[in-house]
């Protein structure tokens, strides 16, 4: 064990690992030698098998959907909103633990939806929705995982005219009660 520790120490060392507090000194100014000073008899209790060592996969949705808090997908619009479908979100033959992405679709006819690239709010295009009338338009995601009775926060960043109406809508079912809508 003694050898092993031994061992794992001088390849930090010889990797240029630092030691938390030695990092702000080693920025500032680098020795020209470094001298290490090891004691053997010095041990702590040991480290859980289950925190070191572990690995997780992008397999389905385990990250984006679980572990990770986005409830959304493309949430920086990296793709173009259309209704119809693309085989970027398709899983490929062979590998049937690729989850789909949920694309992002329009409200309305796919003419509505512009991607900006001119004022983009973040990558390189970032959706535009052309209003005509009172007609509904706008964008949807599908498939997001609600659990009953939690509060959820969310935010929206919008620009446009001061004559423009906006509803977002958090839609869980058929009937007309099984939404919450904000108007803005």
């Amino acid at each position: 064990m003694k050898g092993r520790k031994w061992l794992f120490t001088a390849a930090a060392l010889s990797l240029g690992i630092l030691i938390p507090g030695a990092a702000k000194e080693a920025q500032s100014s680098a020795p020209d030698r470094l001298t290490v000073n090891i004691d053997l008899r010095q041990t702590a209790a040991p480290i859980s098998k289950y925190l070191y060592g572990g690995f997780i996969e992008h397999i389905g949705s385990l990250i984006y959907r679980s572990l990770w808090s986005e409830m959304i997908d493309d949430r920086k619009f990296y793709f173009p909103i259309s209704s119809t479908n693309t085989d970027q979100s398709k899983a490929r033959p062979g590998r049937p633990w690729r989850m789909s992405l949920r694309k992002w679709r329009p409200i309305g006819p796919d003419e509505a939806v512009l991607m900006d690239k001119e004022q983009p709010f973040v990558g390189d295009h970032s959706p535009r929705i052309q209003l005509e009338g009172a007609a509904p338009r706008g964008i949807r995601q599908s498939g997001l995982t609600l659990v009953k009775g939690k509060q959820y926060t969310g935010r929206i960043y919008l620009r446009g005219t001061s004559r423009s109406q906006v509803s977002v809508a958090l839609v869980w079912g058929t009937g007309e009660n099984d939404r919450q809508t904000v108007s803005i």
